[in-house]
Formats: structure tokens, sequence, C-alpha cells
């Protein structure tokens, strides 16, 4: 299965701010350029695609505007795909964040919740649970309309799944391995950037 990674377009909220799981929008002049563009990139996987998204609207937005442009009838939100939640810290200016939380969650990137919300190895257990449903699916390209640390963990997914076999699932520490291989992953991924990620499909019957 060929996924087709799409980062949100950027938002209103600059980067100065930490708005992982807040539901933050995109200017409509935006959106209406960065969907135009990746149609274009997009256009020859029509026939057959699907779409899959975040239900923040800087995504779901966006997955909507592809849906009908390429003629997709429907689209999959899945809360799953969200950004982090960085409890207390969403909405704050990262210069206002307490630099020993920061260091907190520095010293132990995995299992510290950051503000009080995930964990990342919690985050790491849901993306996995998206990634499971979407290699055990018949379709064979799917467009993933998301965030940048959900397409990091969905790579750290598959990168796992490559070295544990198809239809290997991580246990404890396997999702520890993917999120720790997701926060070393430092690529920029810029807003609106779409990437291609190929994964082991599963056949349904082996779930």
């Amino acid at each position: 299965m060929n996924l087709h990674l799409i980062r949100h377009p950027q938002p209103l909220l600059d980067k100065t701010y930490c708005y992982g799981s807040s539901d933050v929008a995109v200017a409509a002049e935006t959106l209406a350029l960065c969907c135009e563009r990746l149609t274009a990139q997009l256009l020859p996987l029509r026939p057959g695609l699907a779409i899959c998204s975040s239900p923040l609207q800087r995504c779901s937005d966006l997955a909507l505007a592809l849906a009908q442009a390429l003629g997709v009838e429907s689209i999959a939100l899945d809360t799953g795909l969200q950004e982090m939640h960085f409890g207390s810290w969403e909405l704050c200016a990262w210069d206002d964040i307490a630099w020993a939380e920061v260091e907190a969650w520095n010293r132990d990137l995995a299992h510290h919740a950051p503000g009080g919300g995930e964990t990342l190895v919690e985050v790491a257990q849901r993306v996995w649970e998206v990634f499971d449903e979407l290699r055990r699916g018949d379709d064979a390209h799917c467009i993933v309309v998301c965030h940048g640390g959900s397409i990091r963990m969905l790579r750290a997914c598959a990168a796992w799944q490559a070295e544990h076999g198809a239809g290997a699932t991580p246990d404890a520490a396997g999702l520890e391995a993917i999120a720790l291989r997701a926060a070393a992953d430092r690529r920029d991924i810029g807003f609106g950037e779409l990437m291609a990620l190929e994964i082991l499909s599963v056949p349904a019957l082996a779930a």
C-alpha cells in the first residue's frame, strides 16, 4: 500500500506557540493555494483513491477540499491522527513555558507527559492503531492529511514494521522504540508538504 502523507497548511497561529491538539484554523487563501498545488500532484492517483484525515480543522478542511477537487466521495476522520496533546502547554507561547518543564520532558521523551497531556508512547499507540487499520485496507493508495508529529510517527511505524515483518504488532517495548524513533526524526516537514510512504499490507483475515 502507498500512503501519501500531507502535512496541513500553515495555520493562523505561528510556531512561537504550542498548538498540538488545539483546533487552529488556516486562512482561506492559504488553504485554497495549498489545495490547488496538491491537486495537480495527486491527479494521477484519482481512480480508487481514499482520503483519511485528522479531524482538526487545519487538516480536515484540506482533506475535504482535496476530496472535492479529486472527485472522492467521502473522507475518513480519525482522532488517532491528531497531533500530540500538550495539556496545559496548549496555546501557550513556547517562551512562557518553564524551562524546567521542557527539560523534564527532554530527560524522558518516551514516558513524560508535557503539560500533563500525552506521552509519546501514548501517541505511538494511537497512531499505530491507525497504521494497522490502513495496512489491512484494500486501497492501493491513500492520502493521509495530518500533522508533523503524526507523520513522523507513521514513518516510525513503517520502519518498525519493515524490521519485524508485515504481520508483527508492537508490544510495550516496540511502542517505546517507535516513539523514540519518531522523536529522533529531525527532518523538517513543510506546511502542505506531500511525501510518499510505502507500507507492507496485511490481509484482513490475518487480524
